[in-house]
């Protein structure tokens, strides 16, 4: 199980890949919306499958 305490977690989508090195563990991220490389997505759920990242200006909080 991956590690919960990364949703609330933000970076910048790489070029290439669907993978990301955090606090120095590669993890591997699935977008749930139309995110583009360049722009910044936040960790919204961690699965043993990888993380789910959204747009940081789609992730509201309430």
């Amino acid at each position: 199980m991956l590690d919960e305490r990364l949703i609330g977690t933000t970076f910048t989508l790489p070029a290439t890949g669907d993978d990301v090195v955090l606090y120095g563990i590669h993890y591997h991220f699935h977008i749930m919306d139309e995110a583009l490389p360049g722009e910044v997505v936040v960790v919204v759920g961690a699965e043993a499958l990888g993380l789910r990242v959204r747009r940081l200006d789609r992730d509201l909080q309430y």
